[in-house]
């Protein structure tokens, strides 16, 4: 594709499967890192209640380094405060549910105001100044708690998960009310501007609950934010995620933003049903490797076929604006693959998976 294309018409189409001219770093992920806070005179925990400054931040990325993407709220704990539970600040970057709200999903409630509630309105408000400021340019993708996740702190993690086996009934209340919650809310992200929304699962990794249990508690849950949210999609589920991939395929959200997953091996099972995002390592890579290395992990990705290319979790607070910026740069320097280049070379890496385990784990065993 030879014309160049704007940051929010890039980031659209590579989520919606269209044409783009490279792949955008359209990073959803929280980048709140030490240098982007300074920069732009951000400070917890009033980043979290301050509009203007909520967007300042989430706008940073992009102004900073060129990261095609503005997301607006920072923690994953706004929904459930809004439905009842009490937050730690003392972890004023990312404050944590301190414990669950209710014991019987029958108790779940909201106000009818959700537009003016809690932190809702400091977040819709950062999304209308990212609107009015970009005038549609960057793409807006603000961070929506999906409802496993928000089942889980309102009842407890592990009591939800305990539940999916002995109570599967009140298992599917909590979820059901969660996602009731959630869809009113990324409702109205929407009609205040976003171009995308970023519904975050972290409770339904691979590494903590099973592929079936998957299937039965949280898939329906993502069907229903699919069909019932008239905004397009990025899910994201930290972790192994490798035996739910075949099921998250299946719900009709546009694109998955993975963790620990090797990027052939996600499109691979993809195929051209779902987008995909990722996936640059933030415990070692980011705030510790060199821009070479993050330029070259980036070409990588898009080499092995992802149509984003962000971070696997948040990054850390310590990464350096050199390595953001050299993510930027490999994603408009690394030409586009052509479907039977990573064809080509999924089968090249299966090649050479093979060939390590006969010689490490077979013993150099001969057929």
């Amino acid at each position: 594709m030879v014309s160049e294309m704007t940051p929010t018409r890039r980031a659209l189409a590579a989520v919606l499967g269209g044409r783009v001219d490279y792949v955008p770093p359209a990073n959803p992920l929280a980048q709140t890192t030490a240098e982007l806070m300074q920069v732009c005179n951000a400070s917890w925990p009033k980043a979290h209640f301050d509009s203007k400054m909520m967007a300042d931040l989430a706008a940073a990325p992009y102004e900073v380094c060129g990261i095609e993407a503005a997301r607006p709220q920072f923690d994953i704990s706004l929904e459930a405060e809004v439905l009842g539970c009490k937050l730690d600040w003392n972890k004023p970057d990312r404050p944590p549910v301190t414990g669950p709200a209710y014991t019987d999903p029958a108790d779940v409630t909201w106000p009818d105001n959700l537009e003016e509630t809690g932190r809702i309105p400091v977040v819709l408000g950062a999304i209308n100044e990212l609107r009015k400021r970009y005038e549609g340019m960057l793409p807006i993708i603000p961070v929506l708690t999906a409802p496993f996740t928000v089942a889980g702190h309102i009842a407890g993690v592990e009591n939800l998960v305990r539940w999916t086996k002995t109570d599967p009934e009140k298992a599917h209340a909590f979820i059901e009310a969660a996602t009731d919650f959630v869809i009113a809310y990324g409702r109205l992200q929407t009609a205040y501007g976003a171009h995308i929304l970023f519904p975050a699962d972290p409770s339904a990794s691979g590494d903590l609950i099973s592929a079936e249990t998957y299937k039965e508690f949280v898939l329906p849950a993502h069907k229903r934010m699919a069909r019932e949210i008239s905004c397009p999609q990025i899910l994201h589920i930290c972790g192994d995620t490798s035996k739910l991939l075949p099921y998250i395929k299946q719900s009709g959200i546009d694109c998955f933003s993975f963790d620990a997953v090797p990027v052939w091996y996600c499109r691979q099972v993809m195929g051209n049903e779902m987008s995909i995002l990722g996936s640059l390592d933030v415990i070692d890579l980011m705030p510790n490797g060199t821009p070479e290395q993050v330029y070259n992990r980036t070409r990588e990705c898009i080499l092995q076929g992802t149509d984003v290319v962000g971070t696997a979790c948040d990054v850390s607070f310590g990464t350096s604006l050199e390595n953001l910026r050299a993510y930027v740069r490999a994603c408009k320097e690394t030409p586009i693959p052509k479907p039977g280049d990573i064809d080509e070379l999924v089968r090249q890496i299966g090649v050479g998976i093979g060939r390590n385990m006969k010689e490490n784990v077979l013993g150099g065993m001969q057929e």
